[in-house]
């Protein structure tokens, strides 16, 4: 599972020199298990994973959504949710 696409960048409203990304993933994630393999919060209800990085959000949505706050640049983003998305397999497969 990787970002496969940007759909919007947007100013970060609590840091005007950082951003927000809008990002899809190529398949959708499995929510409980990234939620207990990163030791995030999660809400089954919205259907929503929250990651919190220092003063990074990354936000996983049950349809293959993620949101990132206060990233610099784009690449950065996609760096952040690909090694994230990575970190959670690799602990996944040394659970299992």
């Amino acid at each position: 599972m990787y970002v496969e696409k940007i759909e919007a960048v947007l100013p970060c409203i609590s840091d005007p020199w950082k951003l927000r990304i809008i990002a899809y993933l190529d398949s959708a994630p499995d929510l409980r298990e990234l939620a207990e393999t990163l030791n995030a919060r999660y809400s089954e209800s919205l259907g929503v994973v929250m990651v919190r990085l220092g003063r990074r959000e990354v936000n996983f949505f049950a349809s293959g959504k993620v949101t990132i706050r206060e990233v610099s640049d784009v690449e950065e983003g996609r760096k952040l949710v690909n090694s994230i998305l990575a970190m959670s397999s690799h602990k996944t497969m040394i659970r299992e």
